[in-house]
This record gives structure tokens, C-alpha cells and sequence, in this order.
């Protein structure tokens, strides 16, 4: 992505704020938007079961999900 978005105009490229130049401020924002991307992609793996037995159970029309119900975490302790 960083070859295809133009940096644009390089005013303020030596502008200091809060002790840290505009280019540790990019470099900053990379690694938490990528920081982030892992973090979501972790939650959503250690969550998938539930997201998966919620999305049929709410599609499921009239039946009860049984299965979703008794396989929780807390059930096999």
C-alpha cells in the first residue's frame, strides 16, 4: 500500500511534535494499524466458535441450536 498512496507534499516533513518528526509519526501509525489488523485477527480465531454458532442460530428458524448451547467453554471445565 505504501507504493501506491503518493506521500504527498513534504511540507512539515521536519516539524517536531511532541519530540518525534513527522516521519516517526507515519512510521508509528504503520505499526499500530498493523498491531490492530493482528489483534482483530487473533479475537476473531479465539471467538470463531461462538461467531459461527450465532450466525446459525440466527438463521435458524424455530429450531433450537443445541449443540452451540452445550459446547461452551465453562460446560467442558
Amino acid at each position: 500500500m505504501h507504493f501506491l498512496i503518493p506521500s504527498g507534499i513534504p511540507r512539515g516533513q521536519y516539524v517536531v511534535y511532541i519530540g518525534l518528526t513527522k516521519a516517526t509519526w507515519i512510521w508509528i501509525h504503520s505499526k499500530a494499524g498493523i498491531l490492530i489488523v493482528i489483534l482483530i485477527v487473533v479475537h476473531l480465531i479465539l471467538h470463531g466458535q461462538w461467531i459461527i454458532c450465532t450466525t446459525k442460530r440466527f438463521f435458524r428458524k424455530g429450531k433450537k441450536n443445541t449443540i452451540c448451547e452445550t459446547n461452551t467453554v465453562t460446560d467442558k471445565v
